[in-house]
């Protein structure tokens, strides 16, 4: 459902001390950014490309999700019976139709960012932002490009005038200093607020600052009750765990490679309830935590060790025995502790399908967005897809419209404070 509050309100700051204008601000740089970008800068507009960190930073690069692995229906039906009852049709028929065409352009780019192994490039949440990335940093260094990179700079607020049109973005820079970029049109592709619950596999740049600015811009947000899980993360002890560290994903593929859920004994600790490893994360995720919830004081394991050494030092299999290992466990010698953690957000700031919100000149795009598509659930490994159709979609639109913008009018201070 759609929040009713509009706080309109924004964050107390002082006078910015420089100002720029675009025609485009587009605010993060995973899939969703850096897809709108790199349309917007094709078509030639003026776009400026903000994030908070680098290129490779935030959700996409450590995602575990696999573009050729995406897990969605083709029967528009069973995808609405994935959501539970409370998908948008409309949405998700538009996801369904778009994501082929997504998918065959990033396998494109791939090809393109490594040209020396045509037709065997990864399509991992890594493998794609390496290749936006490189496409990016392509497009903003041509001679006379309208695409502007900015790295190390955080949105602070969405402006708007004195209409609760979209007057810019004001943004804090890495040095402390306070920019405001004036322009008619903004795209809030920040990614989710996974870091409100205690264990997440997210990064620690998931706070949630895209919903917040839109809704203290004015715009609804909707479904913020709905999350994905990944069913098997590792459950590290707190000796080995640091303060916001993303939790590891030992993901659906290791379970099709042969590891099995087991108890303490090492004996299977699901097929006795006749749930199958292999189901849709949110229901596996469900068993996992019921499992561990009806036995308490045990802990619930995934025994990897059976599975060869070659599939183990094979792709996508090396990354998640690199990342245990790098945290003193190795699953290819001992069963590890896992339990359910909060993946990615299914709700954001509501928008159309092509990506629009509440507000007049604020699209949103990726997890930041919810259109609904995904209903309380939606396909398995979605978030990567929707975050690539939701980028490419809002780029492809602003580029064919930009001309028609409605020039905002000067950008006005809302009541600063917190939020309901």
């Amino acid at each position: 459902m759609a929040t009713t509050i509009r706080s309109a309100r924004q964050l107390g700051a002082p006078e910015p001390g420089l100002t720029r204008r675009a025609r485009v601000v587009v605010v993060g740089a995973g899939a969703a950014g850096s897809g709108a970008a790199m349309q917007l800068a094709a078509a030639g507009v003026d776009t400026a490309l903000v994030t908070g960190g680098t290129l490779l930073d935030g959700a996409t690069a450590i995602s575990t999700g696999r573009l050729d692995g995406w897990a969605g229906p083709h029967d528009p039906e069973e995808a609405l019976r994935r959501g539970l009852g409370v998908a948008d049709r409309r949405a998700l028929s538009h996801l369904l139709r778009t994501a082929p065409l997504v998918h065959a352009r990033v396998a494109e780019l791939l090809e393109r960012a490594d040209a020396t192994r045509p037709g065997r490039h990864e399509t991992t949440g890594h493998q794609v932002q390496r290749g936006l990335a490189s496409a990016v940093r392509t497009m903003a260094g041509r001679l006379g490009t309208r695409l502007r990179l900015e790295t190390g700079m955080r949105g602070v607020d969405v402006l708007t005038d004195d209409e609760g049109r979209v007057a810019g973005l004001r943004a804090l820079r890495s040095d402390g200093a306070l920019v405001d970029w004036l322009a008619p049109v903004v795209v809030l592709a920040g990614g989710g607020a996974e870091q409100f619950w205690p264990r997440t596999t997210a990064p620690v740049t998931a706070t949630g600052d895209a919903a917040a600015m839109a809704l203290r811009a004015g715009a609804e947000l909707r479904d913020m009750e709905f999350t994905a899980c990944a069913p098997t993360a590792v459950d590290l002890p707190d000796e080995l765990a640091l303060p916001l560290d993303p939790a590891i994903t030992l993901g659906r593929e290791l379970r099709r490679a042969g590891a099995v859920l087991v108890d303490g004994q090492g004996r299977p600790a699901l097929a006795g309830l006749g749930e199958d490893e292999l189901k849709p994360s949110d229901e596996l995720a469900m068993a996992v935590h019921d499992w561990l919830a009806g036995h308490a004081g045990q802990r619930l394991l995934l025994d990897g060790t059976r599975i060869g050494e070659s599939s183990w030092a094979a792709p996508p299999l090396s990354a998640t025995l690199a990342a245990c290992r790098a945290h003193g466990i190795d699953p290819a010698r001992e069963p590890v502790p896992v339990r359910p953690a909060v993946q990615t957000m299914i709700g954001g700031i509501g928008v159309a399908p092509d990506g629009s919100s509440t507000v007049p000149g604020l699209y949103a795009a990726g997890e930041a967005a919810c259109t609904g598509a995904r209903g309380a659930a939606g396909p398995s490994n979605a978030g990567l897809v929707e975050a690539l159709v939701g980028g490419f979609t809002v780029g492809a639109r602003l580029a064919r419209t930009a001309d028609s913008f409605d020039e905002p009018g000067a950008p006005v201070e809302r009541t600063p404070g917190g939020c309901v």
